[in-house]
């Protein structure tokens, strides 16, 4: 088919993502191309000798999907990059928290915390639950999730208690966004979806020390 030229997106520092639309068969298709750079020595041992980034994230994609999450389709990839559809009029969770009137925003803020909330009873931790990492699309009254950057995506038995933590860290770093009401109605109903008997207000609590102490810590090097 034809290609358009590559549009440059954010990324981080070690990865380049670029985005493209294809014409085939008389069909546009819109692709984003995710590149995997080395970030040290120790990722160019595990390059030639272990899976690569590009082959967990596709792993951990195929995961979330098996599993009844929603990850962006993939096109194809190799060891060193991973090409996916484009999930077309969706926005990062972030921006949807600033733009969304208040009726909506507290039943996308629900929504969210059902899906999260049903992920770790499964046992599923997301790699990097950062809501820039969390791709959403209206659909009807209610919103789609769609996650990305899966490479660390795993899936236990038991979801340990250090990495459920962590998740909700990476969602907390945004409780500013959020604002309070939203925020104690993410944990309501997050805690709503566990089906086996966990301390909320100790995970809580945790949950918001672990937080001051990040926000603290990113303030040092604004």
């Amino acid at each position: 088919g034809q290609r358009t030229v590559f549009q440059k997106l954010g990324s981080s520092r070690h990865a380049r993502v670029l985005k493209f639309d294809v014409l085939f068969n008389s069909k546009a298709y819109s692709i984003v191309l995710k590149k995997y750079l080395h970030r040290n020595i120790f990722d160019l041992f595990k390059y030639l000798f272990l899976s690569t980034r590009a082959q967990r994230a596709v792993r951990g994609g195929k995961l979330l999907i098996a599993n009844g999450f929603l990850s962006p389709p993939i096109v194809a990839h190799n060891r060193k990059f991973l090409m996916t559809m484009e999930i077309k009029d969706s926005k990062p969770l972030h921006v949807m928290l600033e733009k969304l009137p208040k009726e909506q925003k507290l039943r996308m803020v629900e929504q969210f915390a059902q899906t999260v909330g049903k992920m770790h009873d499964k046992g599923i931790f997301h790699g990097d639950l950062r809501l820039g990492n969390v791709l959403v699309k209206k659909n009807g009254e209610n919103f789609d999730f769609y996650f990305l950057d899966n490479e660390r995506t795993k899936k236990f038995n038991d979801l340990p208690m250090r990495l459920r933590i962590k998740n909700l860290v990476q969602i907390n770093m945004n409780r500013d966004a959020f604002g309070k009401e939203c925020l104690d109605l993410f944990f309501d109903v997050y805690f709503s979806r566990q089906t086996k008997p966990l301390d909320s207000q100790k995970i809580i609590e945790k949950t918001a020390l672990k937080t001051d102490k990040r926000l603290k810590k990113k303030s040092l090097y604004i």
